[in-house]
């Protein structure tokens, strides 16, 4: 989604309905849904209730006249609350009405003392409910949490959790992403099937690096002043080597920024490796970091779908995200420490040094070691510059990649955190916990993945798997807990290596 720089997910207005059956006091989920909305007002969330009868759905003139009214009022998303029972016909009826995600959610019973004058039946009402969406085909659109049954304390948090997940579908679905060059003969993984890519509602603008470089002269030969971007960069980075080199860097960053402003881009990616040095003079890795770090991703190799993977990443934790290779096994001996961790569950987690700075310790701008032994094995750094060195700072993350399997998208999710220790290797590079990192790589990365990953600087898997849902993604993969099997997993040597 285009969004202001230095914004990282997009707003959300959320509506709120709820529903009562004619053989149930309509008045009982008058009386719930104003102690939800009461817990949402303390919490901070004002959803929009529509206004006269069809604030209770019981008839389809009632769901008519409140999908209308969310619609004028422009909610992305709606909490269809099953105060008691409820109309399973019209329940389903104002879901297809309103197109938009819809949580369903249903009252659970408040007191043993009421069951008999003020019990609502909403778990039964549920079923149904559930069942008449289903039948109509809409249950990839409606979000159930994994305990739909709440109290309104319950319902809050669902509430809070679910503007998270539509904040997720909203971004992606209006998001249209920029490619500049062809994906590079060494990275014939970072390949993508644009249909895959629509299938989850992305728009891409196919682009060449001739773009960028024309993009370039063009701001040369017009003299556009570049004086507040290079200022801005040696402020964040005063280990830039030289104002020549920043003249050069500055340049880019406007070149990308026009292209992002021109097109409506919600994030880039671009050839890198390694003809942009060659053409534009400079590793792109610093200026890919600060508009991450601004909110507009960009990935290395032309990697689209890691694009897809930061942007979702980003609207999930509302944050700042990067991209970094699932890169090196851990030595044992790197640190004192990693004795109490299984060691075949560490991962080393690196990239050139396209991180945003502020997620670093001590960062410092560099050269591309690799690049340079290729490019400038003889002569100083010049082009191979512009690449940040740092460590990452510990942090709980999220690890997230897509990828196409045939014109559909699969999806993987893992949680960790990044540990306080020297990697002791070059790049921006952190030394990862993954639980049950090692069984996930062999039975689910290995041949369906390629080596990039986003990664978010929080915890954000539950909400990804439930955006995912509804987005359409085939399969989303999750790490198995150590009982159970992966699907053609060798039980009988996994226990021999245990």
């Amino acid at each position: 989604m285009y969004l202001p720089l230095g914004s990282y997910s997009p707003d959300i207005k959320l509506g709120l309905v709820s529903a009562s059956r004619n053989c149930f006091p309509r008045s009982l989920s008058a009386e719930r849904t104003q102690r939800v909305l009461a817990g949402c007002r303390q919490a901070g969330i004002e959803p929009f209730v529509p206004e006269g009868p069809s604030q209770i759905i019981e008839t389809k003139d009632h769901a008519i006249e409140a999908a209308r009214q969310f619609k004028q009022a422009g909610c992305d998303a709606v909490v269809y609350f099953l105060g008691n029972f409820s109309p399973e016909i019209e329940d389903a009826y104002f879901i297809k009405l309103f197109d938009g995600p819809v949580m369903l959610i249903a009252a659970a019973e408040e007191s043993g003392a009421t069951l008999l004058e003020k019990r609502g039946d909403a778990l039964c009402g549920l079923l149904s409910a559930a069942l008449a969406v289903s039948k109509r085909g809409m249950a990839k659109r409606v979000h159930l949490p994994e305990f739909p049954v709440v109290s309104a304390d319950e319902a809050v948090k669902e509430i809070a959790h679910f503007i998270k997940v539509v904040k997720v579908v909203k971004g992606i679905r209006n998001a249209t992403v920029g490619l500049f060059g062809p994906r590079p003969r060494d990275f014939e993984t970072c390949n993508y099937n644009l249909a895959s890519v629509n299938s989850i509602g992305i728009e891409v603008e196919e682009l060449g690096l001739f773009d960028l470089q024309n993009e370039i002269k063009r701001i040369n030969a017009k003299g556009e002043d570049t004086q507040a971007i290079k200022t801005d960069m040696k402020r964040e980075m005063p280990s830039i080597p030289d104002e020549e080199f920043a003249d050069r860097l500055s340049v880019y960053e406007r070149a990308i920024k026009n292209f992002r402003d021109q097109l409506k881009l919600s994030g880039a990616a671009t050839q890198c490796w390694s003809e942009q040095e060659l053409s534009l003079r400079h590793v792109p890795c610093f200026i890919n970091g600060r508009m991450a770090q601004g909110g507009f991703p960009i990935a290395c190799e032309n990697d689209c779908y890691s694009l897809i993977a930061e942007l979702l990443g980003q609207y999930a934790s509302d944050a700042t995200v990067g991209i970094l290779d699932i890169n090196h096994s851990i030595p044992k001996d790197l640190h004192a420490s990693l004795t109490d961790y299984p060691i075949k569950d560490m991962v080393g987690m690196f990239h050139c040094g396209n991180a945003s700075t502020r997620l670093l310790k001590n960062p410092e701008m560099k050269f591309q070691v690799i690049m340079k032994r290729m490019m400038e094995p003889d002569t100083p750094a010049d082009i191979t510059r512009g690449t940040i060195e740092g460590q990452f700072s510990a942090s709980p993350i999220t690890v997230v990649q897509v990828h196409g399997v045939g014109d559909k998208m699969q999806a993987y999710l893992m949680e960790g955190h990044f540990l306080d220790l020297d990697p002791k290797t070059f790049g921006c590079t952190g030394t990862a916990y993954l639980p049950g990192f090692s069984r996930f790589y062999r039975h689910v990365l290995l041949g369906r993945f390629h080596h990039h990953a986003a990664v978010a600087f929080g915890h954000c898997a539950a909400v990804l798997y439930d955006a995912f849902k509804i987005v359409g993604m085939e399969h989303v993969y999750t790490p198995l807990p150590n009982p159970m099997p992966y699907p053609g997993e060798n039980i009988f040597q996994n226990h021999r290596s245990s």
